[in-house]
């Protein structure tokens, strides 16, 4: 050191001086810890230090409270049941030591009871699966739009439609893919269970598919098959439902009949019952019958027609006759006599009246 500046021999007056830096090592520098050493470090930690296992910190954690530890429940349930590489680890491979798992958990969401019958009591109140209203035209199987019941369901009961979709897929996936959706076999699976959770109010798909199936000529045995397998209600339910239809429709046409602005045409007609062995106890029987066609009017006047409104210079041809509607066999005469005739007939020749 120098007697009058008091600093070391070696070394510069200006603050910008700085000492030299030693040279690093590069064998010294440790790498990066690997997820693994990370988790071995952390599972030695609760083992030597906290005397825990994984289970014990697991149960500690789903069962404290407090603000900081829902934020680490938030996270653990996120990292545990929202990420699918976690989900496939644990739940698709059957060969690991934790087999048993998917079970478990199956049982503990209790799937059958909570969500899937919940599903299918909510499909019970909506069309085609709600029960049958006689009011509605009913029979007309044909006309449902699979689609859109296919749709409805998507909305009301997602968990147990993807079910069926993946229980239902077909084994080659280039056939799967390539194929339409079987919407008809989804919808019937489901219409039967909802018939079998609630066989008295989840009717509707099932009674009308066994009165389009009886209006076709099905036989009493092919349905009562068919009720068995739960796709149509029993016969006897069939017929009873067929004679609800009859006597609404002649409810209904005795009151068009007596509005003002309908018109009804008679007919008398005979009809002989026949048997296949004529004897002297057992013979055919013969009928004479009155039909009705009950027409609604369009332009008839408010009150009715009035003998005062017939008009003597007004000319009427044959053709006006003959072609009037009713009196053609078009489209609309076959939908009366479909409708309205056939269940005067019908009930006719039921009570055993002639008129």
């Amino acid at each position: 050191m120098t007697p009058e500046s008091g600093r070391p021999s070696g070394t510069s007056g200006s603050p910008s001086a700085s000492l030299p830096i030693p040279p690093v090592d590069d064998r010294r520098r440790r790498s990066p810890r690997s997820d693994g050493e990370k988790l071995d470090m952390v599972c030695s930690y609760m083992r030597k230090e906290l005397g825990w296992g994984v289970s014990d910190f697991i149960k500690a954690l789903a069962s404290a409270g407090g603000p900081n530890n829902a934020r680490r429940k938030a996270a653990f349930a996120a990292a545990a049941y929202k990420e699918p590489d976690v989900l496939n680890c644990f739940f698709n491979d059957a060969n690991q030591l934790w087999d048993g798992v998917r079970e478990s958990v199956i049982e503990t969401l209790d799937l059958g009871n909570n969500e899937l019958r919940k599903e299918v009591e909510r499909l019970g109140s909506l069309t085609p699966f709600n029960k049958c209203d006689p009011t509605v035209n009913s029979g007309e199987f044909d006309a449902l739009d699979m689609d859109q019941t296919l749709r409805a369901i998507q909305k009301e009961a997602p968990l147990l439609l993807q079910l069926v979709r993946d229980i239902m897929a077909p084994e080659s996936q280039r056939t799967y893919q390539r194929q339409k959706e079987p919407t008809a076999r989804i919808v019937a699976i489901i219409s039967i269970l909802c018939f079998s959770q609630r066989q008295n109010t989840c009717t509707g798909f099932q009674t009308t598919l066994g009165l389009y199936l009886h209006s076709q000529g099905v036989k009493r045995r092919q349905l009562e098959l068919l009720s068995h397998l739960g796709l149509v209600v029993s016969y006897g339910t069939v017929i009873r439902a067929i004679k609800e239809q009859s006597a609404r429709a002649t409810a209904q046409v005795e009151r068009m009949g007596q509005t003002d602005d309908t018109v009804t045409a008679y007919d008398n007609f005979e009809v002989m019952e026949g048997v296949k062995e004529q004897r002297v106890d057992h013979q055919g029987t013969f009928h004479s019958v009155t039909t009705g066609q009950v027409i609604q009017g369009i332009e008839i006047p408010p009150g009715g027609l009035r003998q005062d409104m017939l008009d003597p210079q007004a000319t009427i041809c044959a053709n006006d006759v003959f072609l009037a509607p009713g009196n053609q066999d078009d489209a609309m005469q076959r939908q009366v006599r479909n409708c309205l005739i056939m269940p005067l007939a019908s009930y006719s020749l039921a009570t055993g009246c002639s008129r």
